[in-house]
């Protein structure tokens, strides 16, 4: 079937254990969010929205993008679940072509079109509606949910919003191996281990 995704960053926090706005950090030939926008933008998906707060300003200045719709959640200091429902909200009231949404981190650098192509194309060919990604003990984001999902979506709140709501819904999770790319930066320490990382791949 043809289908019609949304990939909805989630980039709000206020960064509070890294010390410095981690959305600016370098990366690659930019920074960790345009980054992240980039891999959005090249994927299959069909248009990218991005939920800011905390600093919501200076990165809006910062960000050289273009075709990509942004939020402000003035609710962020709430956790994760509070810009994933602002995100829906918009989807819900002000964008209502996507089919389903593909929840995405503004942190984890490794991401790459690849594999947000892998959940477009598992959902595109009916095999499942709900499709994350698996850890070793838990299935997370990136993950993507049918628009059926929206109204739960719009309901959450707090850091574990989309965690907890797809291991609440457990097997009916379809768990893609992220093969080493859902590497989250969350200090500064994180950061540092990812540039060497990068310069052995290099």
């Amino acid at each position: 079937m043809s289908s019609t995704v949304s990939v909805l960053i989630l980039a709000a926090g206020s960064s509070s254990r890294m010390g410095k706005v981690k959305q600016l950090l370098p990366w690659k030939e930019s920074t960790l969010l345009e980054h992240t926008i980039k891999i959005a933008k090249l994927s299959k998906a069909c248009d990218v929205i991005v939920v800011l707060g905390s600093n919501a300003s200076l990165i809006m200045e910062s960000i050289k993008t273009t075709e990509v719709v942004f939020l402000e959640n003035s609710n962020w200091k709430g956790g994760l679940g509070t810009s994933i429902s602002c995100g829906i909200d918009y989807l819900l009231n002000y964008n209502k072509k996507s089919d389903a949404v593909l929840i995405l981190l503004a942190d984890q650098a490794l991401m790459d079109s690849e594999h947000i192509n892998k959940i477009i194309d598992l959902y595109s060919t009916g095999d499942s509606d709900l499709i994350g990604t698996r850890y070793e003990d838990k299935i997370g984001v990136p993950a993507l949910f049918e628009r059926n999902y929206f109204p739960d979506l719009l309901k959450l709140d707090g850091d574990r919003g989309a965690q907890l709501f797809l291991k609440k819904l457990g097997d009916k999770v379809l768990g893609l191996n992220p093969k080493g790319k859902a590497y989250d930066i969350d200090t500064l320490e994180d950061y540092n281990r990812l540039l060497k990382l990068s310069d052995n791949i290099s």
